[in-house]
């Protein structure tokens, strides 16, 4: 991961979220796998969105506390973060997107969770995607990150 204090990383791991700003690193007690086994392996319904919702907050929020002030941008090179900035813009080649777009994206999956059967043809239909969205937009809520930013991979 690039070391720039004007850059925060999240890795969206299986169990545990790893999270740089410049050469300090933080793990937070929640990743992809933890979310998509509590949505039981399939799109969440509102319930289990509620309660993903509440899990995720109370993952992210004390990162608030260590996190540097100024920093706006949220980077990640996690292939789900590419696939969300591409959908919340609408544009394949997109490698960010505001904050808004990936409001506008979660709500998207909110309303559906509320249609049992009903598919957002915005979003990406696994669980693994909408663990991501949660994620990230419960991190871009409570740290006031206005960016997010998919960085390319690295082999």
């Amino acid at each position: 991961y690039k070391s720039c204090m004007h850059q925060v990383t999240l890795h969206l791991g299986e169990t545990t979220l790893t999270l740089c700003a410049g050469t300090a690193q933080r793990l937070l007690p929640i990743g992809l796998a933890t979310l998509a086994q509590a949505f039981d392996h399939r799109m969440p319904n509102a319930l289990a969105l509620e309660n993903a919702i509440a899990n995720v907050e109370d993952a992210v929020m004390p990162a608030t506390h260590w996190l540097p002030p100024d920093v706006q941008t949220l980077a990640s090179q996690d292939a789900l973060v590419a696939q969300l900035t591409q959908c919340a813009t609408g544009h394949p080649d997109a490698q960010s997107a505001s904050r808004e777009a990936v409001e506008a994206l979660f709500s998207a999956l909110a309303r559906q969770a509320l249609q049992p059967g009903f598919h957002d043809l915005q979003l990406v239909q696994t669980p693994e995607f909408a663990a991501a969205l949660l994620v990230l937009r419960e991190s871009m809520h409570h740290w006031g990150m206005t960016e997010l930013v998919a960085l390319p991979a690295t082999a």
